[in-house]
C-alpha cells in the first residue's frame, strides 16, 4: 500500500513536470513574437521608464483572460461566467475605469471568456492562444486543478501575470515553482480537519470512513492527506484505492465499503462520477451515516439532478456563502447582497463559485489600480503585494504566492417551509467568525 501511494505521488509529480516542459518548449517557437512575455524574469526595479506616455499593447483598454470550462464535466463550476465577473468590470468602467500612471490616461476593462471544455490539455492550450493571440495583460486562473494548474503552468511558462482559485493549494503547488502566478484557497489539510471535526461534533467518534478518491490531481492530494491525518484523529479506514476518472461501475469499491462497514464516505469526486457512484451505491442497498464528498454537489443543480431523496442529507466542504461575513474592499458588494443579485436575475439559488468569481476580479482591478501600468513585472509585483479584503476573506500571500482562505462544513437540507433542498452550514470549526445556522443531521 505504501509503495503504491509512493508510485501515485512520483506519478502526480512526473505528470506536472511533463506539462511544464512542454509548456516551455511550445515556447521555444514564439519567444520572440511578442505574445506577452518577455525573454527573461524581468523585475519593477530593473524596469526602465517608457520615453513616451505609449501603451505597449497599442490598444485603449484592459484586457484580462479568463479560460473557463464553460462545457464538459466541469461545466458546473463554470456557470455564472462571465455575470459575475461582469458586475466587477462595469462597477471600475461606469467610475471611468483604471488610472495607469504610466501612461497618463484611464483605460476601461475588458475580459475574454474561452471554454476549457473541462480539459486539462485544452486548458493549457487556450491559455497560449489569449497570450499570443488575444496579448492578454493578466489570466485568471480557476475551477479545480484541472483547469487551475494547466492555465497557471501555461501563464507562468509564457511570463504573464497568473491570479489562481478554487483549488486546494497542495495540487497547485506541485505544478510549481512560480515565478509569475499567486494562488489563494484552502488546502486539503484544512478540509480533512474541517470534516475531522464536524463528524466528532456530530457524534462520530471512531468511525470507519470510506475513501472515494480518483486518479487525479485532486483525488491523490487528497486521499494522501485523509489516509494520513485521519487515524491521527482517531477514525478507521477503508481505502477504495485511485481508481481512473468517467469509472463505469462502483459495486467494487461500494461493496468493500459495505465489508468494511463504513459510517462515513467521504473523497473528492466529479459530479458525473459521484452520480455514477450513488444510484449504483443506493441500488446495492449501502447507505453510511453520512457522505461527506467534495467537488461532487457544490452546486444546487448538481444536487437537483440526484433528486430529494438522494440529495437530502449530503454533506461536503462550504468554500463560500451569502453567510460569509466579509465585504469586498472594491465594490463594497458583501455575500448577501451578492447572492440576492444572482438569484434575481437567474431565478435561482446562488452557488459557491459565484463569490470567488466577483473576488478573483475584484483582486484584478486592485492589482491593476496599484500598478498603475501594463508592464508585466509590474502587475506580477503588485499581485505578490495583495492586502485585500475579498467577499472570500482576506487575501495575503504568503512566501509561496500562497492566500489560505476559509472553508466551512455544510450540508444540503430541506426547507420546511418552501421544501426545497438548500445547503446550510452546519459547522465552521477553523473559522468560528463565519456562523453555521444549521445542525449536521446523520442518516438512520
Amino acid at each position: 500500500m505504501e509503495e503504491n501511494k509512493m508510485s501515485i505521488r512520483k506519478k502526480s509529480r512526473i505528470i506536472a513536470a511533463i506539462v511544464l516542459i512542454v509548456c516551455l518548449t511550445l515556447m521555444l517557437g514564439c519567444a520572440g513574437q511578442g505574445g506577452g512575455g518577455q525573454s527573461s524574469p524581468p523585475s519593477s526595479s530593473q524596469s526602465s521608464a517608457p520615453s513616451s506616455p505609449t501603451i505597449p499593447t497599442g490598444r485603449d483598454y484592459i484586457l484580462i483572460g479568463i479560460p473557463n470550462p464553460t462545457t464538459g464535466p466541469l461545466a458546473s463550476f463554470g456557470y455564472g461566467t462571465p455575470w459575475a465577473e461582469n458586475l466587477v468590470v462595469d462597477y471600475i468602467n461606469n467610475k471611468g475605469g483604471i488610472y495607469m500612471e504610466e501612461y497618463g490616461v484611464s483605460m476601461p476593462v475588458k475580459i475574454v471568456t474561452v471554454d476549457t471544455a473541462s480539459d486539462f490539455a485544452q486548458a493549457g492550450e487556450v491559455t497560449r492562444g489569449l497570450v499570443l493571440n488575444e496579448k492578454v495583460d493578466l489570466l485568471l486562473a480557476r475551477h479545480t486543478p484541472g483547469t487551475s494548474i494547466p492555465v497557471t503552468v501555461m501563464g507562468n511558462s509564457m511570463r504573464v501575470p497568473v491570479i489562481s482559485m478554487e483549488s486546494p493549494t497542495n495540487a497547485w503547488l506541485e505544478g510549481g515553482p512560480y515565478d509569475w502566478a499567486f494562488h489563494s484557497f484552502w488546502s486539503a489539510e484544512m478540509v480533512c480537519e474541517t470534516f475531522a471535526q464536524a463528524w466528532l461534533n456530530a457524534g462520530l467518534e471512531g468511525a470507519t470512513v470510506g475513501l472515494l478518491f480518483p486518479n487525479e490531481p485532486d483525488g491523490i492530494t487528497w486521499g494522501d492527506v485523509f489516509n494520513q491525518r485521519l487515524p491521527e484523529l482517531g477514525f478507521k479506514i477503508s481505502d477504495a484505492g485511485r481508481w481512473p476518472p468517467d469509472q463505469a461501475d462502483f459495486s467494487t469499491v461500494i461493496n468493500q465499503f459495505a465489508s468494511d462497514g463504513v459510517d462515513i464516505v467521504t473523497g473528492s469526486v466529479s459530479p458525473p462520477d459521484f452520480g455514477t457512484y450513488i444510484v449504483q451505491s443506493k441500488q446495492l442497498g449501502f447507505w453510511p451515516k453520512l457522505h461527506t464528498v467534495g467537488r461532487a454537489y457544490l452546486f444546487p443543480a448538481s444536487v437537483q439532478e440526484y433528486g430529494d431523496a438522494i440529495g437530502d442529507g449530503l454533506t461536503s466542504e462550504v468554500w463560500w456563502s451569502p453567510d460569509f461575513p466579509y465585504k469586498c474592499a472594491v465594490t463594497g458588494i458583501t455575500p448577501r447582497e451578492l447572492c440576492d443579485l444572482y438569484e434575481k436575475e437567474f431565478n435561482e439559488r446562488w452557488s459557491s463559485v459565484i463569490g470567488y468569481k466577483h473576488a478573483i476580479v475584484a483582486q484584478a482591478i486592485d492589482v491593476l489600480q496599484r500598478a498603475g501600468s501594463l508592464d508585466p513585472a509590474k502587475i506580477r509585483d503588485a499581485i505578490a503585494a495583495t492586502d485585500l479584503d475579498t467577499l472570500v476573506g482576506h487575501i495575503k500571500y504568503n512566501e509561496q504566492g500562497v492566500s489560505y482562505q476559509p472553508v466551512t462544513f455544510g450540508q444540503w437540507q430541506k426547507d420546511p417551509a418552501t421544501g426545497e433542498i438548500m445547503l446550510i452550514i452546519t459547522d465552521s470549526p477553523l473559522y468560528p467568525e463565519i456562523p453555521a445556522p444549521g445542525t449536521t443531521r446523520l442518516n438512520p
